[in-house]
């Protein structure tokens, strides 16, 4: 093969007008540029998962690209070869000023959405697409004057070519800091050629139209790199979903284990709560019907005293069960409360539904102000104080501590009694609904008080749990974030 005057190769001198012609450098724009129009294809669908990440932006930008690189170059061969079998016709080139202008045109605005698309996928400047496309349309143009005006050609125009593509580069060295892992590094590389490869485009001794085409193998380069780091991107965001998802499905699980227990638990207190006190409150009206029918009038009213005592009983047992489901569902209202206050208003309400002096051995010092709904917290602690006065009531000097430690970015509140304590080995029962680890014999209850208790500081983002030692006392321990809550489980 032999080289023509036109710059271009082919197999004989006399027959250019019966072939399509290409150069070497146009041969490597095409190539490119077909990698381009891959590249913009795989953004235009990735956009459809993530519209946020600016991926139109650079599928239009690789899209611009790779029309300059596969179809400027056979068009313009393709012209040359009917121009030159026309008799007459006027020289048609690549500098010709229609294809310089349709290359400017294209050129810049690949570059705008380069960088409109670039900048929002690291993050930067999101939904300001136009302004950034428009501002890089400007400073090229500006430029492009400046090198005229100077003679100086497109030489600040290159220069500002690869500025942003270092710029860009940095961008995605900062991202990989910020998502190790999803491929930026990968990215940051890829662009960062763009400079070197065509700085050695020029040392080859490239003219500037052969650099033009030079220059679009790192731009695809760039293409495939900021490709490669979104699907790196997708692929942590899918690692993270389903790690995710079997925390969740590992919390709905634990959530219906505990629902299943829940029911076993109920089935036993309808069986023995509820139906004995509601046979004995039909046993004891029956007899009482019949002592007034024999005019026994005392009898009467000692048996309406007992059937009294089990209805309230009953009564409190089914507000007990109103509670807990109304604390699965209520909307958390959370503000700044002194806990102190908190922990006062408690004792006043115990002492309304006990009697003055049911709290009279509770003792705190000074507790933290917490963001919290104040209405649940109160419940917590009405709940805990009245637990640890019930199970230290019998001991000859009752006491209940009640103080508060700051630990891990939040505070721990501690409620201890002297009481009875619990055996350590059945504390994971303590928070199960209707669990009662002393049974019925010298003390009242649902068992659901705690399973309310431990609901309530969950859905505040905390947790709760209990240590004792038989005889020695309990301590019931729950730590809250200082911060507001955002953690609201809700049980179904």
């Amino acid at each position: 093969m032999e080289r023509c005057q036109s710059g271009r190769y082919c197999s004989c001198d006399d027959k250019h007008d019966d072939m399509l012609n290409l150069t070497f450098s146009e041969g490597f724009a095409i190539s490119a540029g077909l990698i381009q129009a891959f590249v913009a294809v795989v953004f235009a669908r990735f956009r459809l998962v993530r519209p946020e990440w600016g991926l139109g932006w650079l599928a239009m930008s690789f899209a611009m690209a790779a029309a300059i690189n596969v179809c400027a170059p056979v068009l313009l061969a393709s012209a040359v070869t009917v121009l030159r079998a026309t008799p007459g016709s006027a020289p048609f080139t690549n500098e010709s000023p229609g294809m310089a202008l349709l290359g400017a045109v294209l050129g810049v605005s690949a570059m705008g959405a380069l960088v409109a698309g670039a900048v929002q996928y690291v993050g930067q400047l999101v939904g300001r697409g136009w302004w950034l496309f428009f501002g890089v349309w400007g400073v090229y143009l500006f430029l492009i004057g400046v090198g005229f005006w100077l003679q100086l050609g497109a030489w600040p125009a290159s220069a500002l070519t690869a500025v942003i593509f270092v710029l860009l580069s940095a961008c995605f060295l900062r991202t990989m800091r910020r998502e190790p892992g999803a491929g930026h590094g990968v990215a940051a590389l890829m662009i960062s050629l763009y400079v070197p490869l065509l700085a050695g485009g020029y040392a080859m001794g490239l003219d500037p139209g052969q650099s033009r085409h030079w220059a679009a193998v790192p731009y695809a380069l760039a293409g495939l790199g900021i490709m490669s780091a979104t699907m790196g991107r997708l692929r942590a965001e899918l690692h993270e979903f389903n790690a995710t998802l079997e925390a969740r499905v590992s919390d709905r699980t634990r959530e219906l284990q505990e629902i299943a227990a829940g029911l076993e638990s109920f089935n036993g207190m309808v069986s023995h709560d509820l139906r004995g006190p509601l046979g004995g409150i039909h046993g004891l009206t029956e007899q009482a019907v019949n002592a007034l029918k024999r005019g026994d009038t005392p009898r009467a009213l000692r048996l309406m005293d007992a059937v009294h005592q089990e209805s309230g009983h009953l009564t409190g047992l089914v507000g007990d069960l109103l509670s807990l489901a109304r604390v699965n569902h209520a909307e958390l209202e959370p503000c700044a409360v002194p806990m102190e206050a908190l922990l006062l208003e408690a004792e006043r309400i115990l002492e309304v539904s006990h009697g003055a002096g049911y709290c009279e051995y509770v003792i705190h010092g000074t507790l933290p102000t917490l963001t919290v709904d104040p209405g649940l917290i109160r419940q917590v602690l009405v709940n805990l104080l009245s637990n640890a006065v019930k199970f230290s009531r019998k001991v000859p000097a009752p006491r209940v501590l009640v103080s508060s430690l700051a630990q891990d970015d939040g505070v721990v509140i501690h409620v201890q009694d002297n009481g009875v304590g619990f055996d350590a080995a059945q504390a994971g029962d303590l928070f199960a609904p209707f669990k009662r680890l002393h049974g019925s014999a010298g003390f009242d209850g649902s068992g659901v008080g705690l399973t309310i208790v431990r609901r309530i500081i969950e859905r505040h983002g905390g947790r709760i749990w209990a240590e004792s030692t038989p005889g020695l006392g309990a301590r019931f321990s729950f730590w809250l974030p200082t911060t507001t809550p955002t953690v609201d489980i809700q049980l179904r």
